[in-house]
């Protein structure tokens, strides 16, 4: 059953599935795109739990809505670096101080997991229950380090998305102790950069192809062999333009500041957000769950 047939199957039982999942048409096409890309569109979808509130809406309109999408996002990357330490196909690459920074890695999406799902309390959406198959990503240490750009650039794009909608009174008790989330939410964005940061480093190693033109920041929408959706534009566009975006506070900042700037300089020195259904098409054609 490929990717079409699955979604004709989930509306047979749920019409407004594609509308809350995103734009149906916009859905499709970058699904596709992906596919072509990652070679896992047509990969099956897990039918089933994992379609649950926090993935299929389209708009995260409470506080434990955006948690839980955060969570669901942490638990994925947590998934993906504790199966690459245990992957055979990794075992002669992943060695020394690359797996040293993988574990660490690892550690962070941990904590990260443990402390959404304690501020959320009852309200902390289950695990998927199939957990999380990625496919070919961990064929080889090239691909596993190009999936692991892929979900580290969506990640930060992903809080940056939602930062919004926490709002900065909201001081729940988490292990006894009183936390603000929207502090919590910008220090795990923070973390998930320098993630993405050292993973690009990491894609510039021989053992990884010796790709010296990968920088640890974004140029432009240069996707370096990662799917092109996770620094294109989100929906609307208009709020969530694509990483090559010139235009910030309404200035185009390429001849606007009384300098010249080049297109490089200026969409390197500014990440951009992503909507969470953007974020979600992208995770599931990257992973199954």
């Amino acid at each position: 059953m490929n990717l079409f047939q699955i979604i004709s199957e989930i509306e047979k039982v749920d019409p407004e599935f594609t509308d809350r999942l995103t734009h149906r048409r916009s859905a499709l096409s970058l699904l596709g795109d992906l596919g072509k890309k990652m070679a896992l569109a047509a990969a099956p979808v897990a039918i089933g739990s994992a379609f649950n509130k926090v993935v299929a809406q389209n708009n995260l309109s409470t506080v434990n809505d955006v948690l839980n999408y955060a969570l669901l996002l942490e638990r994925l990357e947590y998934s993906f670096y504790n199966q690459a330490l245990s992957a055979a196909t990794l075992s002669a690459n992943l060695t020394g101080a690359a797996r040293t920074a993988v574990e660490t890695i690892r550690a962070h999406e941990l904590a990260h997991v443990n402390l959404l799902t304690a501020a959320l309390g009852s309200a902390a959406a289950p695990a998927p229950a199939n957990g999380f198959n990625f496919g070919t990503a961990f064929a080889t240490y090239a691909s596993f380090l190009t999936f692991a750009q892929a979900f580290e650039d969506t990640g930060v794009r992903a809080y940056k998305g939602q930062a919004t909608k926490i709002p900065r009174t909201l001081n729940p008790t988490v292990g006894g102790n009183t936390v603000n989330l929207l502090t919590v939410a910008l220090q795990i964005h923070s973390v998930e950069a320098r993630h993405a940061a050292h993973i690009r480093y990491m894609r510039r190693g021989a053992t990884a192809g010796g790709q010296t033109t990968i920088m640890p920041w974004i140029i432009n929408s240069d996707a370096n062999g990662a799917p092109a959706a996770v620094y294109g534009a989100g929906n609307p566009a208009a709020d969530f333009p694509a990483e090559g975006n010139l235009v910030q506070a309404g200035v185009t900042l390429t001849t606007g500041l009384g300098t010249t700037y080049t297109a490089d300089e200026v969409s390197a020195a500014f990440d951009e957000p992503l909507d969470n259904t953007t974020v979600t098409a992208i995770a599931r054609s990257a992973a199954t769950f």
